[in-house]
């Protein structure tokens, strides 16, 4: 269930709020110039163009070839190797996260603030990415994949903020639905060509050799990764051409040390119903994340009457970023008419639903419509949760706790890693499923404890001061 971008397109809405960080960030006015960027269709199509390539990467890597490459190196050790190259991995993606932005909130080089950013971090990707398709070993492997991790990162936190840099607001609707289409493209793309390109026999027919299979699913993951690299170049190159920001006068710049402490100054015990809604999507997306890192290995073991393991992947996985769509859109019509506790309880239980079809099912067809239901749980899920924590957070201080939000989205990608690794070794990955439905439990439980923003004035309690 490769959903990774379904929270990438849904992160859209509030990316506008990332241009600055604390109190003493600089304001839209200040990095924003109508001479600097002309609105068009065109512009606005090519500011956001380079989600394409990075979602055609995470949708190849994390449905199927991070897995197919553990498993070669690995063997029947790859749960518990598994777990420890995801949890480096996502450590590295929250740590470099919490410090390129508020850097480059504060960067003054003159190309602006994020150039620098994005420049390097997209030059530099490519060596890592390179060096991960021709890793020999578990180790070079890892060590590949964390370097990307930090690197994509470093680049794709401060771009975030291009839209509100550049866009005026009146705009920025247009803008955000030009990237969730890159997204929502780069996403499909990503997961029919890695499924292609490590079924069996596709990169034989493609370059007329008789390959054995380990041999051709490594030229595979070659192509791939190659395919990712060329179309981060590019896109950056269009980028690079299209983005002029205006520079941040060094008047305006914070030290980094400060930059970082009020960033992180969260205070959270002050705004608690926004705390416990915090926690529950961390928990949520725990089992959300079980089973999107563990599906290939899923049907392996649950599929025995399946074809080629990385067609059947494809399969499920498109089918689940299918009903994401129809999943969010739904539910993004009915938040703003019903209570959004409600809607999380439903498509939570899809989800809860879904993971229980899959761990009693063996086949192949089932598991398809499956993965459907899944997505349509997750997509709702992630669409009101969303628009949850925006009626609670602080106001004036949205750009702070959307970032620290968006936490609870990457490190509970380490801990599952590391969980559904052991358990699935243990135990075997059918059981990895069954813990999917008790994460999400236990999640929508702590729901029923926030309260939503009519409830909190209500009650005659203020959101913020």
């Amino acid at each position: 269930m490769t959903l990774h971008s379904q929270n990438v397109i849904l992160s859209v809405t509030w990316i506008s709020l990332l241009s600055g960080v604390g109190k003493h960030a600089v304001t839209r006015k200040e990095v924003k110039s109508p001479e600097v960027f002309q609105v068009s269709a065109r512009q606005l199509s090519l500011i956001s163009i380079l989600w394409l390539p990075v979602t055609l990467f995470w949708s190849a890597v994390m449905a199927q070839v991070l897995a197919e490459r553990v498993e070669h190196f690995t063997g029947e050790q790859k749960g518990l190797y598994m777990a420890v190259i995801g949890a480096f991995g996502a450590i590295a993606a929250t740590v470099v996260q919490l410090v390129a932005g508020p850097l480059s909130d504060n960067c003054t080089h003159p190309r602006g603030r994020r150039y620098p950013f994005v420049l390097w971090g997209i030059l530099l990707n490519t060596v890592p990415l390179l060096t991960f398709a021709l890793s020999r070993s578990f180790f070079a492997l890892m060590v590949s994949f964390v370097f990307i991790q930090l690197f994509i990162n470093f680049a794709t936190g401060p771009f975030q903020a291009i839209i509100p840099d550049l866009v005026p607001p009146e705009h920025q609707g247009k803008a955000a639905g030009w990237m969730g289409f890159w997204t929502l493209i780069g996403q499909i793309a990503g997961l029919i060509m890695s499924g292609l390109l490590l079924a069996r026999g596709t990169v034989n027919a493609l370059t007329g050799q008789k390959l054995p299979p380990d041999q051709e699913a490594s030229m595979g993951v070659l192509i791939i990764c190659l395919v990712c690299a060329v179309g981060l170049l590019v896109c950056l190159f269009i980028n690079l051409r299209v983005i002029k920001e205006k520079p941040l006068p060094p008047s305006a710049a914070l030290p980094l040390s400060v930059a970082l402490r009020e960033a992180w100054d969260l205070q959270l015990r002050r705004y608690p119903d926004f705390a416990k809604l915090l926690y529950s999507r961390f928990i949520i997306n725990m089992g959300i994340y079980t089973g999107i890192e563990f599906l290939r290995y899923y049907v392996q073991e649950a599929l025995p009457e399946g074809g080629d393991v990385a067609l059947e992947t494809m399969f499920i996985a498109l089918a689940a970023t299918l009903g994401g769509v129809v999943g969010t859109f739904q539910a993004g019509s009915l938040a703003d008419r019903m209570s959004k506790r409600t809607i999380i309880y439903v498509s939570c239980g899809f989800a809860a639903l879904a993971a229980v079809l899959f761990c009693v099912t063996s086949s192949v067809w089932a598991a398809r419509g499956i993965g459907f239901l899944f997505g349509i749980g997750y997509g709702a899920f992630c669409a009101v949760d969303w628009a949850f924590a925006t009626n609670l957070m602080p106001p004036g201080k949205e750009a702070k706790y959307m970032a620290v939000f968006h936490i609870a989205f990457t490190v509970p990608q380490a801990i599952v890693l590391t969980c559904g690794g052991v358990i699935g070794h243990h135990f075997g990955y059918r059981t990895v499923f069954w813990t999917i439905p008790f994460y999400l439990a236990i999640g929508t439980a702590m729901i029923s404890k926030v309260r939503e923003r009519h409830e909190i004035l209500a009650d005659g309690d203020a959101l913020a001061r």
